[in-house]
Parts: C-alpha cells; structure tokens; sequence
C-alpha cells in the first residue's frame, strides 16, 4: 500500500500540482495586467476630468466677458481665448490692452501645446481675428511640445 502511494505521489504532483501553478501563474498575470488597465483608466479620467474643468472655467471666463459694441478689447480677448481653445493649447496666459494710433488693440500670448496646435494658432489668428502678428517667439517645452510667446495688434476698423 505504501508503495503504491509512493509510486502514485509523482503522478500526483506531475498531474494537479504543477499544473495547478500554471494556472495559478496565468491569474497573477490576468490580476496585473487588469490592475495596471485600471490605473491607466484612471490616469485618463483625471486628465479628461483636468481638461473638462479647465474648458468650464474657459466658457465661464467667455460668458463673464461682456463685449460692448465697439470695445476691441473685449473682442480680441474673446477670439483669443476661443482660438486657443480651439488650438488645443494648454498653459494660456494672455494680456489684451487698448492699442494707440492704429491699434485698437494689442495681443501678447503665451501657449504650449503639439506644434500642429501652435501653427493652427498663428494661422487661425491672423486669418479669422484681424490680428496683425507683430512678433513670435517658439521654444520647445518636451518631446513633441513647443512654448509659443506671440504679440499682435488689432487695427483699427478701415485703416
């Protein structure tokens, strides 16, 4: 008897054990990789959820702009900031200022963002919102990013 269950202890281990451990194995990995799914999920959410409160914060800044009639100001600023968000460009900061002579208005932004969403930009400006480009400086911020600081004017209507 005791031998035949000294013979029937390999079979067994050959058998159940070991295979057992694979299983075992192939679940660890399913964990992992379903963990490490999750986390990037996640990672994904809150950044959608950063870009979506940042969007409602861009509206709200719209909304709160009154545009009187003929108040450049109020206009350039508003074009400014939908051209960006349009463009994609994160890091926005903008100074918009009555213009002397000429000028209705003057433009200085600073954006970063892929160089597709900065070239949108600065051919999106000028074409759409009368901007006259009076300067452009790019520098790259990361792999595949530049950091644009641009100044334009807005003539004034007929000149």
């Amino acid at each position: 008897m005791s031998l035949a269950l000294l013979a029937a202890a390999p079979a067994v281990h050959f058998g159940f054990t070991v295979p057992t451990w694979s299983e075992a194995a192939a679940a660890q990995d399913a964990y992992r990789n379903a963990r490490d799914s999750r986390r990037g999920t996640a990672l994904r959410l809150a950044a959608a959820q950063r870009r979506a409160a940042a969007r409602a914060r861009l509206e709200e800044a719209l909304r709160a702009t009154s545009q009187v009639p003929g108040d450049e100001v109020s206009l350039l600023r508003r074009e400014a900031i939908e051209a960006t968000r349009v463009a994609g460009l994160t890091g926005v900061r903008l100074e918009v200022a009555s213009g002397r002579g000429p000028a209705a208005a003057t433009l200085r932004l600073a954006a970063a963002g892929p160089l597709s969403a900065v070239a949108a930009l600065v051919t999106n400006l000028p074409g759409r919102h009368a901007v006259v480009l009076d300067g452009a400086r790019l520098e790259p911020v990361e792999a595949g990013s530049v950091r644009i600081e641009l100044q334009g004017v807005r003539p004034v209507a007929g000149s």
